[in-house]
């Protein structure tokens, strides 16, 4: 075989290649061009996991060490029409002691191509969990309200502007801790972390707590199949009755999701909860510093 041939045949391979991966590429939609609510008649399934790691510091504690937990969550989402997506999720403390945790249904109404309203509403069962020969077992039913919105704006074609989530497990933070017992506060105890403006949560003769959330994030996708999301923001939470007081958070979160094949999402979330400081009576304190608070997420989340 000549050169001349030999060089035919390489760039002959090489575009076969090129073309291939093309091919492969052109059936995934890029996170930054998909509709902001999910399209009449298709379906989104997520499992979710959480790891929530406090220093024990926020309790006033002296000792070294972390209260650590996880939940899993699970949640589908559908698209009820072109502009009205509809979700249901539940999250269950698994470790350290399985039980029941929340449950909440979820709606979105796109506005605008990049902008729609979000309505969230549930119920929580907070507490104590664990084996009651060894611990204390007491919980809370919490019944919640919220609404925020989940907007997308391209600034070029591989950022934008985002803020807000539209799937319903990606309400907020199920936070579940413990040592030898577990400690589920769920989404609502304390809200840096929701996707939603406004946060309401009562109920069991406990405080009122009112989450007022400003949440920003700037979108990068250098390929159709990764995208990256710097997330920060700011929040308050307010304790309307009894204790009264405001925490301030200015949480930041680094989040990386990666589209292997059209059908199938993998996310993962890296999250500090950033609370600053409080103000009002002076027992409304975390004792805690900014980086005290911190939670890994991972989730699978399929396109039917």
């Amino acid at each position: 075989m000549s050169d001349a041939t030999a060089m035919t045949s390489r760039r002959a391979v090489l575009a076969l290649l090129l073309c291939g991966t093309a091919a492969r590429a052109a059936g995934i939609e890029p996170l930054i061009t998909r509709p902001i609510t999910l399209p009449q008649g298709k379906v989104d399934l997520t499992l979710q996991g959480t790891y929530t790691s406090w220093s024990y510091g926020l309790f006033g504690l002296t000792r070294p060490g972390s209260f650590d937990g996880e939940t899993l969550a699970l949640g589908v989402d559908v698209g009820a029409t072109d502009r009205v997506q509809v979700g249901l999720g539940v999250a269950l403390p698994v470790h350290p002691s399985a039980s029941f945790g929340s449950v909440l249904a979820t709606a979105l109404f796109l506005a605008e191509p990049t902008f729609a309203m979000r309505l969230d509403g549930g119920y929580e069962r907070v507490g104590v969990n664990g084996d009651p020969t060894q611990v204390n077992v007491s919980h809370t039913n919490r019944y919640f309200g919220a609404l925020g919105a989940n907007i997308k704006i391209p600034i070029t074609e591989a950022i934008a502007f985002v803020t807000g989530q539209n799937g319903a497990v990606q309400f907020g933070h199920f936070q579940n801790v413990g040592d030898s017992a577990g400690l589920y506060f769920g989404a609502t105890a304390f809200t840096q972390a929701s996707s939603d403006f406004l946060v309401i949560s009562g109920g069991g003769g406990s405080s009122t707590i009112v989450g007022i959330n400003l949440p920003a994030g700037l979108l990068v996708q250098p390929d159709p199949r990764v995208a990256i999301t710097l997330q920060a923001g700011y929040s308050a939470v307010f304790l309307t009755s009894g204790v009264t007081g405001t925490l301030h958070f200015v949480p930041l979160a680094l989040e990386a999701v990666v589209t292997p094949a059209p059908p199938l999402d993998i996310g993962a979330r890296f999250s500090l909860g950033g609370y600053v400081g409080a103000s009002g009576d002076d027992r409304v304190s975390l004792n805690a510093s900014y980086f005290d608070l911190r939670a890994v997420m991972v989730w699978l989340r399929v396109h039917v």
